[in-house]
Formats: C-alpha cells, sequence, structure tokens
C-alpha cells in the first residue's frame, strides 16, 4: 500500500510540472526545451502594475562535465634472428626464430570508465597482453597473459663408450643432437565487486602456469659390483606441465578493523605421463651372484602430480592510525597425487601446513616509530608405514619408510626506527629471533652425525645508518651480526657479520654517483660425518659405521662492489657506466669417499664476476635519437683441494680435480638503437644486439646470437 502511495504522490508532482511549465509557455510564449528539466529563459520585461510576481524555484547548478582522456600506441615490424653455433646460452630467454613482431596500448580515463590495454608480440612463444578495467570503483576486472621460452642445455655422456669407472664396465645410450626448450606460459584473470551500500568487496581470480616443449632426461640403469649390463642412457623428454589456481574471497571495513578471507586450492598435473623404458634385471654378488632387482618396462624419474588448498582469515586495524595492528591465521594441505604402479604409496603421502601471525606497529610522531611481529608455522608430514615395490626381490617386496621430519618454528621480530637532526640522521634497529624444532630426525640421522639438529635457535642483530649531510649526497652504513647455536647442514654457518656501505650523490642535474660495497665473514665449527666400512655378508652389501669421526670447519667470505656514473657533458648527451665485483670463497674440509679411510682433504671453492656496462644515449636533432649500450660479465670459478693420496687404493690422489671443475666463461653483449620521428604522430626504429656466449674450458655450448628488429609506430 506504501509503494502504491508513492507512485501515485510521483505521478502527482510530475504531472502538476508539466502543466506548469505548459501554461507559463504559454502566458510569456517561451520555448520548451525538449531535454527534460530545463528551459529558455526570457528576457527580463517590467512587470504591469498590479501583476502577481510568479516565484519560481531557483534550479540546482549543473554538474561540471568531466572530460574523458584517450590515448592509444601501435607499431608493428619485422625482428631478424641470426645465430652462430650453439646460441642456447648466448640468449637463455630468447626464441632464436625471426618473426613479425607489434604491439598496442589503450588507455581511457572517464568518469565512471576507467581501462587500459597493453600487449606486445615477439613471436609465438614470446608475448604478453594486460587488461585493467574499473567501472565506478564497483567493477573491477584485471586480465594477462604472458609467455616465454627458455632455452635448456643438452649435455654430451662420457665419450667414448663404453667406458670404465672403479672396475665397472658402462655403455652410453645417447639421444639425437637437437636443441631443447619449454614454452613457460602464465595467464592471470582476476575480478573485485564492491557491493553498493556495504562496506565489503568480492574478491575471486584464477591463475594457470602452462610449461610445454622438450628437455634432456638423464639416467642410469646400473649397480656397483653387478656383472650384468650397466647402462647409462640419455634421451629426449616431452614436457606438459600445468598447475592451475583458483582463488575467492572478501575483503569487509567493519567499523575499528577489516576482515580479509582467502580461499586458494593449486594443482598441478603432468599431462605428458612418467617416462617408462625397459630395464635389466640386477644381480649382485661374487662369485654368486644374488637377484636383488627384477628387470623389464619400469616407470621412472615421475613428476609427482599434486594438489594444494588452504584458507586464510586476516584482521587489521586502519593503516594510517599511530597504532597499528594486524593478526592472521592460515590452513593448507599438500596431497601427493603419485600414479605410479611399480612403487605403492607415495599417494598417501600428505603435508599439513598451519601459519600464524600477529603484527603491532607504534608511530607516535614522525621521528620515531616501532614494531613487534610474531610468526609460527607448523608442517606435519604424514608417510606410509611402508611402499611396495614390483621392482625388488621378492616380489612384491615391502619397502620401510623413515618417518618424516615434522617442524615447528618460531620467529620474533622487533624494529625500532628514529629520526634525528631534523632528519638529517635516521638510525634502524632490529633483532631477529628464528627458533626451530624438528621431530623424528633420528630417523634421518648416521651414527655419530651431529648435522640436523633437533633444535636450533637463530639471533639476529642488525643497526642500520641513513643521513643526507649535505643536498645531493645520501650515505648508508649497514652492520649485522648472527649466531646459530646448532647449525642445520653443512652450508649453513654458526656466526656470521655482514657490513655494508652505500653512497648516492648527484650534482646539478649533470653528474650522478653511486658506490656500494658489501662483505660478509661466515664460519662453522660443527660440521662431522662418520666413517663407514662395507658390511659384504649381506645382499646387497651395505654400509656400516667404522666408527672414526671426521671433523671439518667451514670458512667463507664474500664481498661485492658496485660503481656506477652517469653525466651529462652536453645538452642531448647522457652517458654512463658501471663496474661491478661480486667474490665468495669457501675454505672446508671434504670427504671424497666416506667409505675409504683417509680421503679426506682440506679444499677451496672461490669464484667472482666482473660486470662491465658502457651505455650512451644522444638526441641527435628533434627527430632523431641515438643510443648504445655494452655489456661485458667475466666469470671464474675453480674447486682446489690439497694433494692427498689413499694407501688403501693405489693411484688415487687430489691430482687434476681442480684443472676439471674449473670455468671461465665471457659473456658479451652490445646493442643500438635509433628513433626517427616522421611526426607528431608516427615514428620509425631500428634495433640490433648483439651476444655472445664464450667459455675457455668446455666450447660446446659457445655461441653468438644477432637481432635485426625494425618497426613503424604511431599514437593517437
Amino acid at each position: 500500500m506504501i509503494h502504491h502511495c508513492k507512485l501515485v504522490t510521483i505521478l502527482a508532482l510530475t504531472a502538476a510540472v508539466l502543466l506548469l511549465r505548459a501554461s507559463l509557455a504559454l502566458a510569456g510564449n517561451l520555448p520548451v526545451s525538449a531535454v527534460e528539466g530545463t528551459a529558455v529563459q526570457p528576457a527580463e520585461q517590467p512587470a504591469e502594475t498590479g501583476a502577481e510576481e510568479v516565484a519560481t524555484e531557483e534550479e540546482a547548478p549543473p554538474e561540471t562535465p568531466v572530460e574523458t582522456h584517450n590515448f592509444a600506441q601501435a607499431f608493428s615490424g619485422y625482428r631478424f634472428v641470426g645465430t652462430d653455433a650453439s646460441g642456447g646460452r648466448a640468449a637463455e630467454y630468447d626464441y632464436l626464430h625471426s618473426s613479425a613482431v607489434g604491439g598496442l596500448t589503450l588507455n581511457s580515463l572517464g568518469k565512471d570508465l576507467k581501462f587500459a590495454i597493453e600487449g606486445g608480440y615477439l613471436n609465438d612463444k614470446d608475448y604478453h597482453g594486460d587488461l585493467l578495467t574499473d567501472y565506478k570503483g564497483e567493477y573491477r576486472l584485471h586480465l594477462r597473459t604472458e609467455s616465454l621460452f627458455h632455452n635448456l642445455d643438452r649435455e654430451r655422456l662420457f665419450a667414448p663408450s663404453p667406458f670404465s669407472f672403479g672396475g665397472t664396465t658402462y655403455t652410453a645410450v645417447t639421444d639425437p643432437p637437437v636443441d631443447y626448450g619449454i614454452k613457460v606460459e602464465q595467464d592471470l584473470a582476476q575480478f573485485r565487486y564492491k557491493l553498493h551500500d556495504f562496506p565489503i568487496h568480492i574478491n575471486v581470480g584464477y591463475w594457470r602456469m602452462v610449461k610445454d616443449g622438450a628437455s634432456q632426461l638423464r639416467f642410469a640403469d646400473a649397480a656397483f659390483d653387478s656383472p650384468d649390463a650397466n647402462t647409462v642412457k640419455s634421451q629426449s623428454r616431452r614436457i606438459d606441465r600445468q598447475t592451475h589456481e583458483g582463488t575467492a574471497g572478501f575483503d569487509a571495513h567493519l567499523g575499528p578493523v577489516d576482515l580479509i578471507y582467502n580461499f586458494q586450492i593449486r594443482q598441478f598435473t603432468d599431462h605428458a605421463g612418467t617416462p617408462l623404458d625397459s630395464f635389466s634385471s640386477r644381480s649382485i654378488g661374487s662369485p654368486v651372484a644374488t637377484l636383488v632387482g627384477s628387470g623389464g618396462l619400469q616407470a621412472h624419474n615421475e613428476d609427482t602430480d599434486s594438489r594444494f588448498y588452504s584458507h586464510t582469515v586476516k584482521l587489521h586495524t586502519s593503516m594510517t592510525g599511530g597504532i597499528v595492528g594486524a593478526a592472521s591465521y592460515s590452513y593448507g594441505r599438500r596431497e601427493n597425487l603419485s600414479s605410479l604402479t611399480g612403487v605403492v604409496g607415495a599417494s598417501q603421502t600428505t603435508n599439513t601446513l598451519q601459519n600464524a601471525a600477529g603484527d603491532f606497529s607504534f608511530t607516535p610522531c614522525k621521528w620515531f616509530s616501532a614494531s613487534l611481529n610474531y610468526r609460527r608455522q607448523e608442517v606435519s608430514r604424514d608417510t606410509p608405514a611402508t611402499l611396495v615395490s614390483a621392482y625388488a626381490v621378492p616380489v612384491p617386496s615391502n619397502v620401510a619408510v623413515r618417518p618424516a621430519v615434522d617442524t615447528q618454528k618460531d620467529l620474533a621480530l622487533a624494529t625500532l626506527s628514529l629520526r634525528l637532526l631534523n632528519d638529517l640522521l635516521t638510525v634502524k634497529g632490529e633483532y631477529k629471533g628464528e627458533f626451530l624444532h624438528r621431530d623424528n630426525t633420528q630417523a634421518w640421522l648416521f651414527a655419530g652425525d651431529s648435522n640436523l639438529p633437533e633444535h636450533s635457535a637463530l639471533h639476529r642483530g642488525t643497526l642500520t645508518l641513513i643521513s643526507r649531510p649535505v643536498k645531493g649526497l645520501r650515505l648508508k652504513a649497514f652492520y649485522g651480526y648472527s649466531v646459530t647455536d646448532h647449525p642445520a647442514y653443512g652450508n649453513a654457518f654458526g656466526e656470521k657479520h655482514e657490513g655494508q656501505l652505500l653512497a648516492t650523490y648527484a650534482l646539478a642535474k649533470r653528474t650522478g654517483l653511486t658506490a656500494s660495497y658489501r662483505v660478509i665473514r661466515e664460519s662453522n665449527d660443527e660440521i662431522s660425518r662418520p666413517g663407514f666400512n662395507t658390511n659384504n655378508t649381506t645382499t646387497p652389501p651395505t654400509l656400516v659405521t667404522s666408527g672414526q669421526l671426521y671433523q671439518f670447519a667451514r670458512e667463507k667470505r664474500t664481498s661485492n662492489t658496485s660503481v656506477s656514473l652517469w653525466l651529462a657533458p652536453v645538452d642531448r648527451l647522457t652517458v654512463s657506466g658501471s663496474y661491478g665485483l661480486l667474490w665468495n670463497k669457501v675454505e672446508q674440509g671434504v670427504l671424497f669417499s666416506s667409505a675409504v679411510p683417509g680421503s679426506d682433504a682440506a679444499t677451496s671453492y672461490s669464484n667472482q664476476a666482473q660486470l662491465y656496462a658502457l651505455n650512451g644515449v644522444y638526441q641527435l636533432s628533434e627527430q632523431l635519437a641515438l643510443s648504445l649500450a655494452l655489456q661485458q660479465v667475466r666469470s671464474l670459478s675453480r674447486f682446489d683441494p690439497t694433494f692427498k693420496t689413499v694407501t688403501l687404493i693405489p693411484g688415487w690422489d687430489t691430482a687434476g680435480v681442480k684443472e676439471i671443475s674449473q670455468a671461465r666463461t665471457v659473456e658479451s653483449s652490445i646493442s643500438a638503437r635509433g628513433d626517427y620521428r616522421l611526426s607528431d604522430n608516427s615514428s620509425c626504429s631500428v634495433e640490433y644486439s648483439y651476444r655472445d656466449y664464450d667459455n675457455e674450458n668446455v666450447a660446446f655450448f659457445n655461441g653468438t646470437v644477432q637481432t635485426v628488429m625494425a618497426y613503424l609506430a604511431v599514437k593517437w
């Protein structure tokens, strides 16, 4: 009844307004506008004596029109590619084939509707496209697709074939000489909807990754002390892997706090299937060999399918206040979807992850701020007690599985920041504590092995100073100290010092300089490894602890230096150059064989890379601009053990290890570009690039790639 009364009232008022407008038009000879709600006003006339003034309601000022801004640009051309020898490492992420190229950019910024489209096409394996649109802030859509190509190496097997190693003869079966590579494509779709009268957003999304191509697969059908044929194989493997992910959730403003919920599900599938090859039956022992493995077609090197899903809930207060608090919790589960039939039981493996977090920040004034952060992660791994193998003897065989290692990690972080001397100096201090606990570690340790501890604690403190003493100059100094009571692995540190200096200076828009130096020192004195002896009374023979415990010390030093300089000596010319040096060295004892006493030796591993770069841009005229870029990277690495001989193995020593492990590479590139403006809305460009890869020790991957690309661009 109320709705009917409202409708009748509206119709009556509308009829009254129309009748009044018609009466005024007839009385004053006023033309009625065709646009509803507007009228052409007459020239002012003197009122007649005794005439009544007609009072009219003042109309609201017209709404200010909002101009829509539009921009569009497109280019099209062709790209020529030439290679000399192997170009896969010279241009690792470049599809080495000539093709047409093109690109498009469209932008529109209006009052209600805003959208941006951008895309580029280099070839059918290297392209991207992006669409972002928003309508009144209530509907937001984001679509993106991108693809790149990754060239993969093809390693050569040992030659000549057959070859002998450790008294065992091997036959090599190699794949044909083809180029390997993978196309990696990603697609993204996100949609956000805001309810009109409620402070809540609905969010949904979809993402996928597809890897398509071929790679080299190397595996062995061999065993030590086996009289059966031993083979090392290399073959091409089809790659067709897909990962799909979907998300759904919402975020809502609930007065003093904001609430966020998100659900995520992700699934990985290997559509190419698991490789299936014929293997020999395997016997071990002398003089009478015992059958230990059945032969025939066997699946191997599986890329296991898997599924993961999670729920996440977050709460936080206003991000603009002096006090900000936040908390979150997530629950996730990963499921192994193995499809192997020869080994059954892996599909029962699951990982459960729980993450909790809390954050608190306090900023009472502009020169002081403090924050506390806490994180906790629990990982629970469920595995079957046994796997059933169709390949081990007797068939089938139950293979015992060691219990998985569950972990609980707590992380606490405290940060304090002060801005002093009228913002000329900023001091920032930070403490980080990381506490890790593991369950079931004893099942994964050999006797006497002190690594993979049940408990470990990491404490780290840092101090950062940032200063701007004069205009254009910025200085930064950093020092950090870390200590771990029980390093988890051989390459972990027990104590760590790190420092960094950074300076940036710009002078009158003509010159700029950036320099940095970073040094790290790490040490670990808790590395130990047990020695073993071969127990030939079992079939197959097993390793038993010899009782000897080898102690090793590890020292690692890292130094990184970089300098960059840019200057504009004259108008229209800008030149920049840079140099970088990355260097680290590790000195550590190594056990070359845990079953051969006396095979431990001190070693030194070092690597370094030097980067040189020179760039220049010159605006030759209003229409023509030229640019040139030169770059070279020189890398060197070597593994250098002290000379050591083993009495139990005649002729065994470490001579020649340094020479066969050394790698020295030089990567050089030159690129040039010219842009010529034909008119205010059109231009043409030509780009040239030269890339070369040179390995002085292994020339198999050396090669050169040259590209020339010419295109025409138009904007409106």
